[in-house]
């Protein structure tokens, strides 16, 4: 079980950095007053996506202690 939850944190971190990045990309590339809400968008996933890897890790230390 341990490993299911360390999966889905890794899953749920590449996917942020996935986010993060195309919100990198309209910074870099793009007009930043039509482009904003882009930008908020996709950092607001990856934040999202954040918080669940930690709530996976805190489920895996979780069911390690009632194991133990």
């Amino acid at each position: 079980m341990k490993k299911i939850w360390m999966a889905g944190s890794i899953l749920s971190s590449l996917i942020a950095v996935y986010f993060l990045s195309l919100a990198y990309k309209v910074f870099a590339g793009g007009d930043l007053a039509w482009d904003l809400d882009k930008i908020y968008l996709n950092v607001s996933y990856a934040a999202l996506c954040l918080s669940l890897t930690v709530y996976f890790l805190h489920l895996k230390d979780q069911n390690k202690e009632r194991e133990e």
